[in-house]
């Protein structure tokens, strides 16, 4: 892919221009042929994909809300990249190539088109992202969220209460939110509504479609952090209607960190006009220019600095293996194994913070722990080969499609026997 159809619709230039007359590159390809086929519900398929996964060999991974483990895919096109460094020296045409490839998996992961999708290098600086751009949608002031959203992303939009706006908080009932609540809160002074598809703290999955429906209704735009359910479960931008929806890499689509993902729906793309900006946002970033802004015609408007390459790599490789597995697959694994979680804490005697039923949560199951005692139960889990992972009191227990359901009875077993003095 040339550096024009990387960055989407960008003017033609020559090798100088470029850096270094690096040669091209075909991309770093898998043969889908090699990898496991069949049903999650066959644990001979999900033995098979456990093989991808070298740390699976030696510990029980359950904190994939924070990081999911490595695997051979993923390494191996990471060391692509970097022998790519070594031999090449520049080789910028390749590696923004495979920018631009990883925003095509994204895109589609989430049913979108590759010009509606920017990158960013978190879901904070994705946050502020939107928010510098929000003021080209009229007088309105008010960005309406919940007292659950992940804090980088709510310190985000508080922010920007320097620029005249102002925040309201949707409080979280039990680790549950409401459509009622967020009726008393939108209002035709709202701009946007900001919320997590899956929140990070007790796992509890919104249903997005009344909220987006009642927000439109309201004349709000609607962007949803989808960090904690990329990954896991269906997601189609254009049938729920949202705005905007941003996810990182690092956790259930199996990267690593520095890079997320902003959809932007197409009809907003011209209106976009963000502060927060760098010369990769704009329509040809080589033209060097210091004395205008050239918005680039599609989502990359939202774009900043030079991309994160490396994780560019990394994060294509994780979502090749999430778009292949298959996400709905992925999602009918994921209750299966909450199934088991919240059975198996209950009979250890352990308070569950998650929904009871499964339908309503994502994959993190959170177990609520006397105070003060969460990171040491962590290290001591630790000690005992099982990775997981805190929240504020809550233990989060958060599998993925190859975590065993023998891997959740463990833990709980672990959890009880630690908490009760074993």
């Amino acid at each position: 892919m040339a550096r024009g159809e990387a960055l989407g619709g960008l003017t033609a230039m020559n090798r100088e221009r470029a850096g270094a007359g690096a040669p091209p590159h075909a991309p770093w390809e898998w043969n889908a042929s090699e990898w496991p086929s069949g049903s999650l519900t066959d644990e001979r398929v999900v033995e098979e994909w456990r093989r991808e996964f070298p740390l699976l060999e030696r510990v029980i991974h359950v904190g994939i809300c924070s990081q999911g483990p490595q695997s051979r895919w993923v390494r191996q096109s990471v060391e692509h990249y970097l022998d790519s460094w070594v031999a090449v020296g520049m080789d910028w045409d390749y590696w923004l190539g495979e920018v631009g490839r990883a925003k095509a998996e994204f895109a589609k992961l989430v049913g979108a088109e590759p010009d509606e999708v920017a990158v960013s290098t978190s879901l904070s600086a994705a946050a502020a992202s939107v928010a510098s751009a929000l003021e080209a949608f009229g007088s309105r002031r008010k960005i309406v969220t919940t007292t659950a959203e992940f804090t980088g992303v709510a310190q985000a939009w508080l922010g920007h209460r320097k620029y005249g706006y102002t925040v309201e908080h949707v409080p979280a009932r039990a680790g549950e939110l409401h459509l009622e609540d967020f009726d008393r809160h939108i209002d035709d002074k709202t701009i946007l509504t900001a919320v997590s598809h899956v929140y990070h703290s007790s796992g509890f999955k919104l249903d997005l479609a009344p909220l987006v429906k009642l927000a439109h209704e309201r004349g709000s735009l609607v962007m949803v952090d989808a960090y904690q359910s990329a990954g896991t479960m269906p997601i189609d931008v254009k049938a729920l209607g949202v705005d905007f929806l941003a996810s990182g890499t690092l956790k259930f689509l199996l990267g690593m960190p520095g890079m997320a993902f902003i959809y932007v729906a197409r009809e907003l793309i011209p209106r976009l006009d963000p502060a927060v900006v760098g010369w990769f946002g704009q329509e040809d970033p080589f033209e060097c220019f210091v004395d205008r802004l050239d918005y680039a015609r599609g989502a990359r408007r939202l774009e900043t600095g030079t991309p994160p390459v490396m994780a560019a790599f990394a994060a294509r490789a994780g979502m090749q293996i999430i778009n292949h597995v298959g996400p709905a697959a992925i999602a009918k694994r994921i209750e299966l194994l909450s199934r088991v979680a919240t059975e198996e804490a209950r009979r250890h005697g352990l308070k569950v913070a998650s929904p009871a039923d499964v339908r309503k949560k994502g994959s993190i199951t959170a177990i609520e722990v006397p105070e003060g005692g969460v990171h040491g139960l962590v290290t001591e889990l630790r000690r005992r080969g099982i990775i997981t992972f805190p929240c504020g009191r809550y233990l989060r227990v958060a599998p993925h499609f190859f975590t065993r359901p023998e891997d959740i009875e463990r833990v709980m077993w672990e959890v009880a026997s630690i908490l009760g003095g074993r």
